[in-house]
């Protein structure tokens, strides 16, 4: 039966980054080779549907991808699922952890639009500017549209299509630290929705769309069995992955050491999986 390779993108993939490529050469060459004898790779991430085919043009391979966390799966080329949250039940949610939890800023996720970023503290014009400027720089290649505006924010909300949220209370491993606090009490708070850590931030999506759970999803659509899945990531959100496919779960060397506890093995480089994936499986058949 044919491997699956299911891989996060920030992180994983994209370490280390690079200024021109979004996945480096090395990367590249072992993806080619693992799909070119007949294995199958699917990228696993809470970055949108529109960045998933920036990436797969790039690698100008036939690869799947689970999308947002798993709001979006398409496979072979189709799109096979497409969830979306609740528009009150997200709003809900939203005002409860503002009053609780005091979050400086939101990212939503909706059709159609770009990025929305809403900050509750009060910048000003100019730090924004900042801001917008900084976040050119320090993502390159890796960022995303977005549009700083609180009123579109609150539109969509109200009546866009919802895919997912990050939601963030501060900067540093102090409040990566906290995240993973507040995670654990959304997750008993609020059963209705999915809530994961990812260091800096909280991620809301719809329910049932862990990475794990979406990546089970996935393998339903294309007929495969949970034997001869590999998963490979270095976030919180990274281990319902990990739990899932305990056997065959990859975790990189510089991930946190609560992420790394839940995973087998530890790469430094996704390419390095080329002797585990490859060569052992060549010797298998001698």
């Amino acid at each position: 039966m044919k491997k699956i390779l299911a891989l996060d993108l920030d992180g994983t993939l994209f370490y280390p980054k690079g200024h021109k490529r979004l996945v480096s050469k090395k990367n590249t060459s072992f993806l080619k080779r693992f799909v070119e004898e007949g294995n199958k790779v699917v990228l696993v991430t809470s970055r949108t549907q529109e960045f998933c085919e920036k990436v797969v043009d790039e690698l100008n391979l036939s690869v799947d991808y689970i999308a947002l966390t798993g709001s979006i799966i398409k496979c072979d080329g189709v799109v096979k699922q497409d969830l979306s949250i609740p528009n009150e039940n997200l709003k809900s949610i939203l005002d409860d952890i503002y009053e609780e939890y005091n979050p400086i800023a939101y990212i939503l996720t909706c059709k159609g639009m770009p990025l929305i970023l809403k900050v509750h503290i009060k910048i000003g014009k100019f730090f924004e500017k900042l801001y917008l400027f900084w976040y050119k720089l320090a993502f390159g290649i890796y960022r995303e549209d977005f549009i700083a505006d609180s009123k579109l924010f609150k539109n969509q909300l109200k009546s866009g299509r919802l895919y997912s949220v990050k939601c963030f209370f501060g900067f540093g491993r102090k409040y990566s630290n906290l995240n993973k606090k507040i995670n654990k009490e959304i997750i008993e708070k609020y059963p209705s929705i999915e809530s994961s850590w990812m260091g800096i931030a909280l991620e809301f999506s719809p329910y049932g769309c862990s990475k794990g759970n979406s990546l089970k999803t996935y393998l339903k659509f294309i007929n495969h069995g949970d034997e001869d899945v590999y998963v490979v990531g270095d976030s919180g959100n990274d281990i319902s992955m990990f739990k899932s496919f305990k056997e065959n779960s990859f975790v990189m060397s510089h991930a946190y050491p609560s992420v790394k506890k839940y995973a087998s093995h530890k790469i430094s480089r996704v390419y390095k999986l080329e002797k585990y994936l490859l060569e052992r499986s060549k010797n298998e058949q001698h």
